[in-house]
């Protein structure tokens, strides 16, 4: 039998609201899907797959409107061409060795061949050059070959193993003003460490100081934890699972953060989107970051 998602299964995989997908619907007419006895929308397997693809190409500067009456088979052949001039660009640099190599023996599940390839980049490219250059445009290819099918949830899961292993061989003095400090972690329930990873890694970069406390907080215990170092801000991982909700549990997570902290702090939402923030006692700001390119570009200024 022919497996059934839920929208919120549609929406974290491919990352658009549920609300943009009842659009997409309703509007465009780009799903039709079946409905449970008690009235849930149940999507297939072809559908999650024209989610993914659409959101992509969106992503891309195309419109839902032009994109609607598209098949599946006409998104993919989109792709191919957004894919053949995204690995042609200088902007991504992965390079034709990289590209071929790497995901040549990720296919094959070679992982100790793909470790060697991970780490001789490292070692030759600064630590910048190597999240931008490398860690960021391979992860987003590989989604892509992901939602393509042409890779496997497994192999993306592996990837992203072996690149934070990478990472955390990534050692930079946590010099910088105290003033700018920022503090790493990600809400209970939240697995996504990758990301604050990099995170911290662009950080030091820019001579911005650090407190990484890894992944998975109880807001109550994270706001102990601050309020014994006094960071003045925090950088919280916040992009959605199967295990963590970004627009249910966000704003719950930071009320009760709030109620526990007790100093000033500006928060910043790594991969979080734009909603209504009510005004907190102690949290100053809280600012989501849709791209690492965008939080870089708060580090190189003055904060």
């Amino acid at each position: 039998m022919e497996a059934k998602y839920s929208i919120k299964v549609i929406s974290n995989s491919c990352g658009v609201l549920p609300h943009t997908l009842r659009v997409w619907e309703q509007r465009y007419g780009v799903f039709n899907p079946e409905r449970s006895d008690g009235g849930q929308r149940l999507y297939s397997d072809e559908d999650l797959k024209k989610a993914k693809l659409l959101s992509y190409l969106i992503g891309k500067g195309h419109t839902i409107s032009k994109l609607a009456g598209f098949s599946l088979d006409q998104l993919e052949g989109l792709t191919e061409v957004f894919s053949d001039q995204r690995l042609e660009s200088q902007n991504l640099q992965i390079g034709e060795h990289l590209n071929k190599s790497l995901l040549k023996h990720l296919k094959k599940f070679e992982l100790k061949e793909v470790t060697q390839e991970l780490q001789f980049i490292r070692m030759t490219k600064s630590a910048k050059d190597f999240i931008f250059q490398v860690v960021l445009p391979v992860m987003r290819e590989i989604g892509f070959m992901v939602a393509k099918g042409d890779l496997s949830v497994t192999q993306e899961h592996i990837i992203s193993t072996l690149v934070r292993e990478q990472i955390s061989q990534i050692h930079l003095p946590n010099i910088g003003s105290r003033e700018r400090e920022m503090a790493f972690a990600t809400p209970e329930g939240n697995l996504h460490e990758l990301s604050i990873l990099i995170g911290e890694v662009l950080s030091r970069c820019n001579r911005v100081p650090t407190r990484y406390l890894g992944p998975a907080h109880p807001a109550d215990c994270l706001a102990m934890a601050l309020n014994a170092m006094k960071s003045p801000y925090l950088v919280l991982g916040a992009v959605s699972s199967d295990l963590w909700n970004y627009d249910k549990q966000i704003l719950p997570f930071l009320k009760t953060l709030d109620n526990h902290l007790n100093y000033p702090l500006s928060v910043y939402l790594g991969g979080g989107k734009e909603m209504e923030f009510p005004v907190y006692k102690n949290i100053k700001s809280v600012i989501p970051l849709a791209t690492f390119e965008d939080f870089d570009v708060i580090l190189e200024k003055e904060i």
